[in-house]
């Protein structure tokens, strides 16, 4: 395997992945996500007769973590796609050579 020079054109592809797939797929689970809690909250509150969570809140919240979630689907698709001439890979580095801890005076 070969180890490529980075170069800016490498880098730009990859953050251009990297930001269009996060910022589409955190839109549309906002989306989703908003009208879903916001109705399943309000008419909570609602059958209740008292408001017991704020919508905004929870909204913002299941908003929160669905970006949470999502920024690491990203990542994962980031590592698997093919580019035009290199992919991306996770590799070892060399094993460390490992040292011999010195013997303690006075121990067996």
């Amino acid at each position: 395997m070969n180890e490529l020079e980075v170069s800016d054109g490498k880098v730009v592809r990859i953050w251009w992945l990297l930001t269009w797939r996060f910022n589409a797929g955190a839109f549309v689970g906002w989306a989703v996500l908003a009208a879903l809690l916001g109705f399943l909250t309000e008419f909570m509150n609602l059958s209740l007769g008292r408001v017991i969570l704020d919508p905004q809140f929870v909204v913002w919240l299941g908003s929160a973590l669905w970006s949470f979630f999502w920024f690491f689907i990203v990542i994962r698709m980031m590592l698997k796609k093919r580019y035009n001439g290199f992919r991306l890979a996770i590799i070892a580095d060399e094993p460390a050579t490992a040292e011999q801890p010195e013997a303690s005076q006075g121990q067996p």
